[in-house]
């Protein structure tokens, strides 16, 4: 057995977690520090609350409150801009994947030069960034605790992956509290999210049992608990075992990379504007369906299933692999997950996805090989759902 794990990220978890904010601010003697979130964000209180707090140490704050979904190229040179010519020691990120990617954006081309385009890749950025701290309001992305940022080029109607050293947050405060008030659609769609980076990295090429212990926990979290967050928001231990849940799964993809379903997510994100926790949704059976094909993927379902809670005594791997398929789409149709139609995708659009599906970096992951026909395929079910 030989495998590589890492994790770059400083864990704070709990209920009212976001207090130790100050005292990791006091850690990396930051006087200035750029705060990165949404308007969404902003306009439920949750950053006010967060920069109350930090001014309260006399910690001067800079606020960028315009990340986009899918944040572009231009976005993230925005926020760049502001906290270079305001010379912030450090970036906190408040809120969901999209904030946090755009803050370890904004963080990378601070100390690098150029723009974020150049540094598309793995281990491209060279130079040390400033101290990041994220602080996630979803339960989805796991983006707190990975190496990764992923940036939409509009140009190129593609999603631009940024990977490796200098690419991650210093500090992560996953606080279950501020999750609470979460909308139930983006509850939905973010918990899918980070259902789909477990099971990806389970199945994935490059899975080792590291990885596989903590992508099996974050099935066994998820799967308990996601329904019961989406129908009631104020349940806080469903939402501290999503928070937790989707931590877990952000390690795991971290070590294991993902596979065909965020080969075709990212796409559906950069041409159609479909949100990347729905898009994971849409795909997710009809991709296990086609990896089941596999025997040995059978028996990685099996596990899954386990985790997920299905009895699988006395029963072939190809019906527990079934049961679970089921129960997902079931779980899918529960949380009221929208379609490819409901964002106007048509049938005549599959041959551009399709090309795109098959430039991602995570097909190298994806345990069952698909080319350009297995795409359209795929594609036309995930249609029909």
């Amino acid at each position: 057995m030989t495998f590589t794990f890492s994790i770059p990220t400083d864990i704070i978890f709990g209920e009212g977690s976001t207090s130790t904010v100050n005292s990791l601010i006091e850690e990396v003697k930051a006087k200035k520090v750029l705060c990165v979130y949404d308007k969404g964000i902003e306009k439920v209180g949750i950053a006010d609350e967060i920069i109350h707090h930090i001014q309260s140490a006399n910690v001067e704050v800079i606020s960028f409150n315009g990340v986009e979904p899918n944040p572009s190229v231009k976005n993230v040179e925005m926020g760049a801009e502001l906290a270079s010519i305001s010379n912030v020691d450090a970036i906190i990120a408040i809120g969901g994947g999209s904030s946090i990617d755009c803050a370890k954006a904004i963080n990378i081309i601070l100390t690098n030069p150029g723009s974020i385009l150049d540094y598309e890749g793995r281990d491209v950025v060279k130079n040390k960034t400033k101290p990041l701290i994220a602080i996630p309001t979803t339960a989805g992305t796991g983006s707190e605790v990975t190496e990764v940022t992923v940036i939409s080029d509009k140009n190129d109607q593609r999603k631009v992956v940024i990977g490796g050293m200098n690419c991650s947050c210093d500090f992560a405060i996953l606080d279950p509290k501020i999750t609470v008030n979460l909308p139930a659609s983006i509850t939905a769609a973010t918990g899918m999210d980070a259902l789909t980076h477990a099971i990806e990295a389970f199945v994935s090429k490059k899975a080792s049992i590291m990885s596989d212990t903590h992508a099996l926990k974050a099935v066994e979290l998820i799967s308990s608990s996601l329904k019961r967050a989406v129908q009631n928001g104020s349940d806080i231990t469903a939402r501290e075992n999503m928070l937790l849940g989707s931590l877990f799964a952000g390690i795991a993809f971290n070590a294991a990379g993902l596979g065909l379903v965020h080969a075709i997510a990212h796409p559906l994100g950069s041409l159609f504007d479909v949100p990347h926790g729905v898009a994971n949704a849409m795909g997710l059976t009809t991709v296990l369906e086609y990896n089941n094909e596999l025997h040995s993927i059978q028996a990685k379902h099996v596990e899954i299933a386990r985790a997920w809670g299905i009895n699988t005594q006395n029963k072939s791997a190809e019906q527990v692999s079934y049961e679970l398929i089921t129960e997902i789409e079931k779980l899918v149709k529960e949380i009221k997950i929208p379609t490819l139609k409901d964002y106007h995708v048509r049938k005549t659009d599959f041959p551009v996805i399709a090309e795109h599906v098959l430039k991602e970096n995570s097909m190298k992951f994806t345990p069952r090989d698909a080319g350009y026909h297995e795409v359209v395929n795929l594609l036309e079910k995930i249609y029909n759902n």
